[in-house]
């Protein structure tokens, strides 16, 4: 790998045991007598180059604007971001800077303090208005979210096909039909807000476990493989979901909603000062439940991949299963669900309309 690049030897390597989707190293280098860290990257099998393309652009972008901790993506030799080898089976590599601070949270049962959720909540949207008129070459191969739940349906019905007479197979037969009216709710709500609602290119991973904390601050944001094109408010949303959704006892599945309020202010607030990108709307805010109950589905639809394409432990998958449905019958409850609205309609309000609006993707994008 290093015969491609220009950045020193190899001193040591540590295999980064925090992923789940591509195999990742922490190498150190020395060039010149002078020592280096990078984060070398191995893509998972199914990545297309195009998808690569449209990551490494996003990043150069947002290196370039500064204001997001984002690592560089180094060139090789040739002025590739990214080299093909033949090694343990053809792939994808490349090398990015390695970046400060601590891995203090994964994706499971984090709990952000509210200085944290106050960070990520305006780094997020400082990522939505740096990007908000990108016209990144490339494509994401994944489908928007309004596409999806007929395909999250389908790999509902073959898991549970497939998993008779086990533990998680018995789950998900027992919940079958508050997963069904999951799903239902957010196909439903799709269709009808979807087309009128603001599409920039979003994370569409931003949870604790692609953070890097310094104290209080975030010193990385990292992990761009699946940001695509797509609702800006199920971006946030998704967040919501990771960042504020209770791994605890009896309350696992429940959206601790002081931390959700800390995060959407936090969010609004940085839009209204003078960023490129807009606040939430009141259309945004108003489908936004039903996007944390789509997002909740679409964290379900990860786990249900990985269950019937790898030879993953049933009881692992099984927790993320009882999480997804803790959520849903959490959701269900009327009372919650006003309850959530109450704290969305005392967000901070945009003032003006967002500079990207309407259905159509940008242009050069899709």
């Amino acid at each position: 790998m290093l015969d491609h690049y220009d950045l020193g030897v190899l001193n040591r390597t540590e295999k980064d045991q925090r992923g789940t989707v591509n195999t990742s190293y922490i190498i150190d280098l020395q060039k010149d007598g002078v020592p280096a860290r990078y984060f070398l990257r191995r893509y998972k099998a199914e990545i297309r180059r195009e998808e690569i393309v449209f990551e490494h652009a996003l990043i150069d972008h947002l290196i370039a604007r500064g204001n997001c901790p984002v690592a560089r993506v180094h060139r090789a030799r040739d002025g590739t971001s990214f080299i093909q080898l033949d090694v343990a089976g053809r792939a994808y590599y490349a090398i990015f800077d390695y970046l400060p601070g601590e891995d203090r949270y994964t994706w499971v049962n984090p709990r952000c303090t509210a200085r944290e959720l106050r960070a990520a909540g305006s780094l997020l949207a400082q990522f939505h208005s740096d990007v908000a008129t990108l016209k990144a070459p490339g494509r994401r191969a994944e489908a928007k979210i309004v596409d999806l739940p007929p395909v999250i349906e389908s790999a509902w019905s073959e898991c549970r096909a497939r998993s008779t007479g086990n533990p998680f197979g018995r789950c998900a037969a027992r919940n079958d039909r508050l997963v069904r009216d999951s799903l239902a709710d957010a196909a439903g709500v799709l269709r009808r807000a979807a087309g009128d609602l603001p599409k920039v290119i979003i994370h569409s991973d931003y949870h604790p476990g692609n953070l890097r904390f310094l104290g209080d601050e975030i010193s990385g944001l990292v992990d761009f493989d699946w940001a695509k094109v797509d609702l800006r408010s199920f971006d946030v949303a998704l967040a919501v979901w990771y960042f504020c959704v209770s791994w605890q006892g009896s309350a696992d599945g429940h959206l601790r909603m002081g931390g959700a309020r800390t995060f959407l202010s936090a969010y609004q607030t940085r839009l209204k000062q003078g960023a490129e990108f807009a606040p939430m709307s009141r259309a945004e805010l108003a489908v936004l439940p039903h996007l944390i109950s789509a997002s909740n589905v679409y964290v379900l639809y990860w786990g249900l991949r990985d269950y019937l394409s790898k030879p993953v432990d049933p009881q692992e998958y099984l927790v993320y299963l009882r999480h997804n449905i803790g959520f849903a019958r959490w959701f269900k409850d009327p009372s919650h669900l006003a309850s959530l609205r109450a704290m969305l309609t005392a967000l901070p309000r945009p003032k003006r309309a967002s500079r990207v609006t309407g259905g159509k993707d940008q242009p050069g994008c899709s």
